[in-house]
């Protein structure tokens, strides 16, 4: 109600609600959920042959949902920007000249030609920041769907060039991140739960598909992907170790800088492993048979999907892997076939992920349309809560709204009983409707979220035609989910490019000459050599042993620690986090002695930035070693061995 005094205008509820009355019924503006209207297709009379027959029947089979389609864009963008949040930590080290990997030796010794980089702009520390929060910005715009094609490729775009930037400290992850990142382009990640489907222009409606189930290509490409990635695994996995004695798995926990408390607590089971080992391998196996059969496909590629995810939650809780579990659970998510959002026990506890669903009836939402980041955010607010049932109206229709709106400066939102609602407690009521979120009203409606989020929206109000030019970016457009026939194209022959490549690290393929211009500048390069042939057995950790110039020795690693070559309690502990012990491993390899140079003048670097030539604590020289030791299930352990690396002056002589 208006607030008398306020205003030359003084209105009583009851006057409100009479001119509201009076007035002709209201229709729903917009669309149920998003602009899709996805009701059951109708079924033609007329009988198929049984070419068309069977081709329907395949398109069914190997089509994939847009919810898990949508499911998989925010879960993308989730794994992308996380990604970026843990390489942050080590900016420095990995991404500038000032690190281990400065750009002229990367350009100069280890990187191909036709990889791409815009990292490789500056080696400055505020430029790598501005790289990072701008790929952030597309991770974001991913999440929320917002000029989602855009942001795909953005995003995919921005993780090649970071990974291209430093690619010893790259795993089996990233390599699969990438490739995903790339697929996604292609896909209709915007058809539902996004800002682009809550903004669709209502000339969209008639154009919206009638069912969830959507075949396309890239689609078709991405299920390929998911299945090339374990076949050929499984494939790769020829050592003895997985195919006669079973041992792999005692191997893989022996790893003691991966292995974590539970994978050193099964070592004890040795009975047990060998079975482990042979559980991995028929999952393995198993999962592209699935994904890929045209029987039974819905349960069988629902089956898929959570033997997917069970290896990696299994893996990973065994095996510290990184990142890598998140991004092969992300990759099973648009999987998740029809047949299981379908299910009974589904539909009934969530009728929103069917369109059938009546949240948010009854409630009206009044909006200034002259404010176009209003009209946006009103259309986000509601798609997000899974409200598609509130009715979205311009206060502009009703002259009465419309000065209710401007005396209180704010919208407005009117319960099914008939109550208005206004700033902060409007959103409050909003939320309160919400299938999913209606658990926050409550702490949304405490004292202390009360008064910050009334602070807020009032902050939003009086920036708000800031906030339209800022967001003007942000403009609806018509939904398309048809797959043109360049894209068709493309992805089909994408699926043989990734086949013959796949197979080309199983048999050997002549098809050398034009790989490097596609596998390498695309990055859908790749190898699913995991624990292949054999597992790891090489094994340690690195003690720095360094001389100052007033001859005193430290520990360059850790100056805080006496110099010890006793085996830690945790080996794993010893390296900071999977990219550390990415890069350090890779260091102890004979193939990658010509980074070990720029790792020791980065040690100099780091310990001498604030000294001068003549402090007594001034780092002259050091000595690194690996502690190496070789795993054998065959004999008993053996001490760790004292190998140098490397010898470094930080001085010329």
């Amino acid at each position: 109600m208006f607030l008398p005094g306020k205003s030359h205008w003084s209105l009583s509820f009851n006057d409100i609600k009479v001119a509201q009355e009076e007035l002709p019924a209201m229709t729903v503006l917009d669309r149920p959920i998003s602009g899709v209207s996805y009701a059951p297709a109708t079924s033609s009379t007329t009988p198929l042959g049984p070419l068309k027959r069977t081709l329907r029947y395949l398109e069914a089979t190997y089509s994939l949902d847009l919810r898990s389609l949508a499911l998989f864009r925010i879960a993308l963008g989730a794994v992308l920007l996380g990604d970026l949040i843990w390489r942050a930590r080590d900016l420095t080290v990995f991404y500038t000249d000032f690190g281990v990997l400065p750009r002229a030796a990367l350009l100069d010794k280890f990187s191909p030609g036709q990889r791409f980089s815009i990292h490789l702009m500056s080696g400055q520390l505020i430029f790598q920041v501005f790289l990072f929060l701008l790929a952030a910005l597309f991770a974001v715009m991913l999440i929320a769907g917002a000029r989602t094609r855009l942001a795909a490729f953005a995003s995919w775009f921005m993780v090649v060039s970071l990974q291209n930037r430093n690619p010893i400290i790259l795993q089996g992850g990233d390599v699969y991140l990438r490739v995903l990142a790339f697929i996604a382009i292609f896909l209709p990640l915007s058809a539902l739960y996004s800002v682009d489907a809550a903004l669709l222009p209502k000339a969209s409606e008639q154009k919206a598909p009638r069912r969830f189930a959507h075949f396309s290509t890239p689609g078709l490409a991405l299920i390929a992907q998911v299945a090339m990635v374990y076949a050929f695994a499984v494939l790769l996995k020829t050592a003895p170790e997985w195919r006669r004695d079973y041992s792999a798995v005692y191997y893989a926990l022996s790893i003691q800088q991966m292995s974590t408390p539970l994978g050193r607590f099964l070592l004890h089971f040795p009975e047990l492993l060998p079975w482990l080992t042979r559980v991995t391998l028929l999952q393995e196996g198993s999962i592209p048979l699935l994904l890929l059969t045209p029987f039974l496909a819905g349960p069988a590629r629902f089956l898929g999907v959570v033997l997917i995810i069970g290896l990696h939650i299994g893996l990973g809780f065994s095996i510290r892997r990184g990142h890598f579990p998140y991004i092969a659970g992300m990759a099973a998510l648009p999987l998740i076939p029809t047949w299981f959002w379908e299910r009974n026990w589904i539909r009934r506890r969530l009728p929103w992920l069917t369109g059938s669903t009546t949240a948010g009836s009854g409630t009206r939402i009044y909006y200034d349309a002259n404010c176009s980041f209003c009209s946006k955010l009103v259309r986000v607010v509601r798609a997000f809560l899974l409200i598609p049932k509130a009715e979205l109206i311009p206060a502009q229709k009703f002259p009465v709204t419309e000065l209710e709106m401007a005396d209180q400066k704010s919208w407005i939102v009117m319960g099914s009983d008939g109550r208005r609602y206004y700033k902060w407690q409007a959103f409050a009521h909003v939320v309160s409707r919400s299938p999913v979120l209606s658990w926050l009203a409550p702490l949304m409606r405490s004292e202390f979220l009360e008064r910050k989020g009334r602070e807020w929206y009032e902050a939003i109000e009086r920036n708000r035609d800031r906030l339209s030019r800022y967001t003007e970016w942000i403009r609806p457009r018509p939904l398309n989910l048809k797959t043109s026939p360049a894209v068709t194209v493309f992805a089909l022959l994408l699926i043989v490019y990734t086949f013959l490549w796949n197979l080309s690290s199983v048999v050997h393929v002549p098809f050398e000459p034009w790989e490097d211009a596609i596998g390498l500048t695309l990055a859908v390069d790749q190898q699913w050599n995991m624990f292949s042939p054999n597992p790891l057995t090489y094994d340690g950790w690195y003690v720095i042993e360094g001389k100052l110039r007033d001859g005193r020795h430290v520990n360059v690693r850790n100056p805080d620690r006496p110099v010890s070559y006793e085996q830690p309690a945790s080996i794993a502990d010893q390296y900071e986090n999977e990219r550390w012990r990415k890069y350090l491993m890779n260091l102890s390899l004979p193939e990658d002695t010509d980074y070990r140079l720029y790792y020791g003048r980065y040690l100099c670097r780091s310990w001498n930035l604030a000294r001068s030539t003549t402090d007594p604590a001034t780092l002259i020289t050091f000595d690194i070693y690996f502690m190496a030791h070789q795993n054998s299930i065959q004999h008993p352990p053996t001490a760790f061995n004292r190998d140098l690396l490397w010898h470094h002056e930080c001085f010329a002589r």
